[in-house]
């Protein structure tokens, strides 16, 4: 599948009609598209998914549902979206269209070419609120559906499943978050992916829907008092999350407000650099500014991962004493198993000397009296005790603990977490705060000493406004870490309601009946289990291979150089329990895990874009990918890498958005042969439109 086409009217940036030619070929698999922040990136990749998906794009991924909350709602996004000039001359629609090819399509007559393309635009009016979604035969212009339910259904069965769609459009400086995710996070991730690429989230949906059912039918039976405790606990399940979207909306507002302000300060630090005294100094004012903004974002991401640190200190240090209660818990269950079986082998040889000795038929004549029956019956007993009830298992303990089953994953859960967030990590984390608290520090007091030699009263009115700015921006950013480290004690608070929700309808009474249906609907779900477990281990090999082979190609501490200590020397795949995805873990040449939160921001760029690569590798169907800020975080060296050896192999089809700094005209020189089409994003200050060729004009 690829994306031939693509028409932008009056979205965003682009006004009036900007058409884009997407094609590719097997050799050229690369379009890169070129522009400064700012000019409108970013929204073309917005747009692309937009006309796809139209108000579902919240759901498509976190940053495009952030998008979405900067403008506090879908509605209000739409508003903001025609072109500031269009809108001028009083026009009131904007509209997208993909044409895509090479697609398997549905036997219907309305694709009378059968040329294996179809055309998808949708368009919205700003004045009616009316949004239209409309796919077409390109070849001969006929509309394919009337019901709009056929619409959605169509994309998602033959272009890109909405939950497919992250792994196909996505910020590769953003997804490397991924990394840092706990390991049912990771899982969950990964069980997504590898589901939605191979089409098995069918069956997670199915298995989804028992659960529900076997649900139903427990809390039937409940009496009204349980009822009562079921549906609160409920309430405050969704009470929660209702909170979280609260705060979730709140913090993108104040992030929107915190881009205007930068604006603000980038303008008064403009102004104040034009009107400074010129040639007294080699004082370069601006390169200054541009590190103190990277210095204070840094500062603001690491303060916020202190934080998340910071609250499992305590956890930390109890974590021995959580793994000794975590071993007597493993050695509990061992006895208890090795007690049941142990019960049900004695019955088993119970029942085979009952059925020997005391049970028809007997030899003809026989002369064993009771006495010798007695005799070999004790001697079959011990004979049995000693071959088939084995207790070398068994470990005596001097007391059992009395903890339940959501008790015991609490305390799983807990060692988890520190295992995660290590000690190293949590001293990295306050050094690097500091040492960026130093740089900061030492910049503005060189910036503060230049602009105290300034006496001009506007360019002090500046410093003061700008001064005013950057406190406010201070302000918000205390306002989102505060409301992140609420989200994450409603999120505790879910995990502990549906605990809770779990226990309460253990206790409800379940008639005969629906133990019956509850017995016939849980079969169904270990058989859709099974599958999917079958289905991960014939995956599990591949994805080891693959993410260690694209690991060594682009890391370059795995470099054949013998001095270099081998950074990566294995990967493996781990199927997590309970239909929790997989668990992926780095080893060192020690064969020692390498936590994936301690790699530096590019080594989990790298990692993440590896991990994506081997699962989409796995996909029966070539997805064409869109990727904005392709090298945000790496170094020269790994960027070098990932621009030659992992974009020209990644797709059949590729669509970069990038900065002249990430690809520089001679990275772009690098895979000159992989580029079927570059384009240059130009704005005139108001609108973007595009030109062929890439910084051709720039020296880097």
């Amino acid at each position: 599948m690829k994306f031939s086409n693509v028409e932008i009217n009056n979205f965003r940036q682009y006004y009036d009609k900007v058409k884009i030619d997407l094609t590719t070929s097997t050799d050229q698999n690369i379009i890169l598209i070129g522009g400064k922040n700012g000019y409108g990136k970013t929204n073309f990749l917005i747009s692309v998914v937009w006309c796809l998906y139209g108000k579902l794009i919240e759901k498509v991924d976190d940053n495009f549902k952030q998008e979405i909350r900067k403008e506090k709602n879908y509605s209000s996004f739409m508003q903001q979206s025609i072109n500031w000039t269009a809108k001028k001359e009083n026009k009131d629609t904007f509209s997208v269209s993909l044409i895509i090819s090479e697609i398997e399509l549905p036997e219907l007559n309305q694709f009378k070419s059968n040329s294996g393309c179809v055309k998808i635009t949708r368009n919205f009016n700003v004045s009616t609120m009316d949004e239209q979604l409309s796919i077409l035969d390109p070849i001969s212009n006929i509309e394919v559906f009337d019901d709009e339910t056929d619409k959605i259904n169509f994309i998602n069965d033959y272009i890109i499943p909405i939950d497919a769609a992250k792994f196909v459009f996505f910020d590769a400086e953003k997804i490397s978050e991924i990394a840092n995710l706990s390991i049912k996070e990771e899982g969950g991730f990964i069980n997504d992916a590898l589901g939605k690429v191979l089409g098995l989230d069918i069956y997670d949906t199915m298995i989804e829907d028992f659960e529900f059912y076997i649900n139903s039918l427990k809390k039937e039976g409940a009496t009204k008092n349980l009822q009562e405790q079921i549906v609160d606990k409920e309430k405050a399940i969704q009470l929660s999350n209702i909170d979280i979207d609260g705060l979730e909306e709140e913090n993108a507002e104040k992030l929107k407000e915190i881009d205007d302000l930068k604006k603000t300060i980038r303008q008064y630090n403009n102004l104040i650099s034009e009107h400074s005294k010129q040639g007294n100094s080699t004082f370069d004012r601006e390169s200054i500014i541009t590190e103190m903004e990277k210095l204070k974002e840094k500062e603001f991401g690491l303060s916020q991962k202190f934080t998340e640190l910071s609250e499992i200190i305590p956890l930390t240090i109890l974590t021995g004493k959580l793994e000794e209660v975590n071993e007597h818990l493993e050695i509990q269950q061992k006895n208890e198993l090795s007690q049941i079986s142990s019960r049900e082998n004695s019955e088993k040889i119970e029942n085979f000397i009952e059925l020997l000795f005391n049970k028809p038929p007997e030899p003809d004549n026989s002369s064993i009296s009771l006495r010798d029956k007695l005799f070999y019956y004790e001697k079959a007993q011990n004979l049995g005790s000693e071959l088939f009830n084995s207790t070398e298992d068994y470990m005596q303990l001097e007391f059992e603990h009395d903890l339940n089953n959501a008790e015991k994953n609490l305390i799983s859960d807990s060692i988890n977490l520190v295992s995660s967030q290590s000690k190293d990590l949590l001293e990295k984390t306050i050094e690097e705060f500091n040492e960026v608290k130093n740089k900061f520090s030492d910049l503005n007091k060189a910036l503060s000493k230049v602009d105290a030699d300034l006496e001009d009263e506007l360019i002090l009115d500046y410093s003061s406004k700008k001064e005013t700015a950057e406190y406010r921006s201070d302000q918000l950013k205390d306002v989102i870490g505060r409301n992140k480290q609420k989200t994450e004690r409603l999120k505790d608070n879910i995990i502990r309601f549906n605990q809770q929700l779990s226990l309460l309808v253990k206790k409800v009474d379940v008639n005969a009946q629906n133990k019956l249906k509850i017995k016939e609907s849980q079969k169904y779900i270990n058989v859709l289990n099974s599958f999917l477990e079958k289905q991960k281990a014939k995956h599990k090999d591949t994805l080891e291979k693959l993410i260690l082979s694209e690991l060594k190609i682009l890391m370059h501490k795995l470099g054949s150089d013998e001095n270099i200590s081998k950074f990566i020397e294995d990967v493996k795949v781990t199927i997590l329990a309970s239909g929790q995805g997989m668990k992926i873990t780095l080893l060192d040449q020690d064969d020692s895990e390498i936590r994936k939160e301690s790699l530096s921001s590019g080594e989990k760029q790298i990692y993440i874009s590896c991990l994506i690569k081997a699962i989409l590798n796995e996909s029966i169907n070539s997805l064409p990918i869109f990727i904005d800020t392709p090298l945000g975080r790496l170094d020269e060296e790994h960027r070098d890498n990932i621009t030659k050896k992992y974009y020209p192999a990644l797709s059949q089809q590729v669509v970069l958005f990038s900065t002249n700094s990430e690809i520089t005209p001679k990275r772009y020189k690098d895979i000159l042969n992989n580029i079927s089409k570059s384009y240059l994003l130009v704005n005139d200050g108001a609108n973007t439109n595009l030109k062929t060729g890439y910084y051709q004009g720039y020296e880097n």
